[in-house]
């Protein structure tokens, strides 16, 4: 390595297909929007499945906002979530 390298500024960047695309009515509800408790399931690759409990006003809607927070997974809607 030579001394020029020694103060250089190196930054990671993702490719834009990988980032999450974040933001009111599109990774989770509008404000005020009236809301339901849905479970979503999410595989990555070479990872084990994840299980998430996302906030919409509808099962499309909980599948929109789990493919915006997740761009490079296999998102399903398994069903409503119990509430606790």
């Amino acid at each position: 390595m030579n001394s020029s390298m020694d103060n250089a500024v190196l930054q990671w960047r993702l490719p834009e297909h990988d980032q999450a695309n974040l933001g009111d009515g599109v990774s989770r509800p509008k404000p005020g929007q009236r809301t339901k408790m849905y479970r979503v399931s999410v595989r990555f690759v070479n990872a084990r499945p994840m299980t998430a409990i996302l906030l919409a006003p509808s099962k499309r809607d909980a599948l929109k906002y789990a493919k915006n927070r997740w761009p490079g997974a296999a998102c399903e809607v398994v069903g409503l979530a119990n509430a606790v």
